[in-house]
């Protein structure tokens, strides 16, 4: 009995540390929340004052999540689905694996504008919600979220959240608390407010992804589903020690660690979970991609899906028709883009496409280009 009082303080330090955790001091959230079974959470981070490039998007893009898909299913011979080795590692997709799958697209791609082929209409359930950070706005701000809100409830108002870009990675450790605790989902996409997503295209071959693996289930036996991670990555990328990206505790490696890039990425909801069940363990980096590319680099069934159709770095690269996910894309942009110009924004040629090499050390990841 006279441990007694020891173990009580134990607990309620316990208790009292789980407090504490980012993802259960959110605050209020001020938006109409329903338990929703969703295919895909569009999660855009948008700071307060953007509502045009918001606008841009509702008028643009997001209008797609509205109508039913009407394309003919992707053919689920061409997904790929990592398997386990016999010794439980997940095998990596190879270069050349990943050169045949973009060829393959580009053929289906093709075909699908110059044949006439049977289409099939689908409604599947996409929901998008804007986060923002409205601690110590002006009044004036306020209200116009307010009316915002009003006109077109799809903000996440994130009352104690001070929106700056150092707070970047605590924001989507809020957003993915709210969307998992609030909609029954099979995937995220995390974009930004200047990103555009050829929508109807990501959502075709994620459900013949999403399909495949269900069917492929019993072949995984005793090893745990592959979760998606899918995205542009980056493995060379140098740590930063001064500017807007410092960083200044990130002590890993002399690189960042391969991570998706941050102008898109989708999630499977078993690693969002893991995120917000995990988020008082884990560093909130301040980039909020290098973030999740270093929490999610332990985990052994996470399937890195790189795709050279994720143009999501800082600025675009030399525009493709094949570009699925864009970044840096303006209102301009994304008008064209919505209105049938498969190719909008010339984009910057110095940036070079490229396969990863995951055989290869970070130095050599990204040496295997697109031409």
């Amino acid at each position: 009995m006279q441990n007694l009082p020891l173990k009580t303080n134990f607990i309620t330090k316990i208790l009292s540390s789980l407090h504490q955790c980012p993802a259960k001091t959110i605050g209020r959230i001020q938006m109409e929340t329903y338990n929703e079974n969703v295919f895909l959470v569009v999660l855009v981070l948008s700071p307060p004052r953007n509502a045009d490039q918001r606008n841009a998007m509702r008028r643009t893009w997001l209008q797609t999540a509205k109508k039913p898909l009407h394309q003919q299913y992707y053919p689920e011979e061409l997904i790929y689905l990592p398997t386990y080795s016999s010794n439980g590692f997940l095998q990596v997709e190879l270069v050349e694996q990943q050169a045949n799958r973009l060829r393959q697209h580009t053929s289906w791609q093709k075909s699908m504008m110059t044949k006439d082929l049977p289409r099939t209409q689908r409604l599947i359930k996409v929901k998008h919600v804007f986060a923002i950070g409205t601690w110590d706005i002006s009044s004036s701000m306020q209200a116009e979220l307010v009316n915002e809100q009003k006109q077109h409830n799809d903000l996440m108002m994130l009352q104690r959240h001070n929106d700056t870009y150092a707070n970047l990675t605590k924001k989507l450790i809020y957003a993915l608390d709210f969307v998992t605790h609030h909609y029954e989902f099979s995937y995220v996409i995390k974009v930004d407010d200047d990103t555009y997503v050829k929508l109807d295209s990501l959502l075709n071959e994620l459900i013949s992804y999403d399909r495949k693996l269900l069917w492929k289930r019993s072949e995984y036996g005793q090893y745990p589903l592959p979760q998606l991670y899918w995205g542009y990555f980056n493995g060379r990328a140098t740590i930063k020690r001064k500017g807007l990206w410092k960083e200044s505790n990130y002590f890993l490696s002399k690189n960042y660690l391969p991570y998706a890039l941050g102008g898109g990425y989708v999630l499977s909801r078993k690693l969002c979970e893991y995120i917000v069940n995990n988020s008082q363990l884990l560093t909130p980096y301040v980039s909020e991609d290098v973030s999740v590319g270093t929490w999610l680099a332990p985990l052994r069934h996470v399937y890195r899906w790189h795709d050279p159709r994720f143009d999501t770095a800082y600025m675009p690269r030399k525009c493709q028709n094949h570009h699925m996910v864009l970044h840096k894309r303006n209102l301009e942009m994304m008008i064209d883009i919505y209105n049938g110009k498969l190719c909008s924004g010339s984009g910057s040629s110095s940036l070079s496409e490229y396969f990863y090499d995951w055989k290869k050390a970070s130095e050599k990841c990204c040496d295997s280009l697109v031409v």
